[in-house]
């Protein structure tokens, strides 16, 4: 599923939060959940 505008990531682990502010386009990539900094997959919140 693609990244979508408003959803938020975050690791508990480290503290690392992202907001998306900008969606991919269909079919343009955006299909798999963004990394933290120090490489670990970030789990949405929202």
């Amino acid at each position: 599923m693609a990244l979508v505008t408003g959803e938020v990531y975050r690791r508990a682990e480290c503290g690392c939060e992202i907001t998306v502010t900008k969606g991919a386009a269909l079919g343009r990539g955006g299909d798999q959940n963004p990394t933290c900094c120090s490489g670990h997959p970030m789990t949405k919140v929202h």
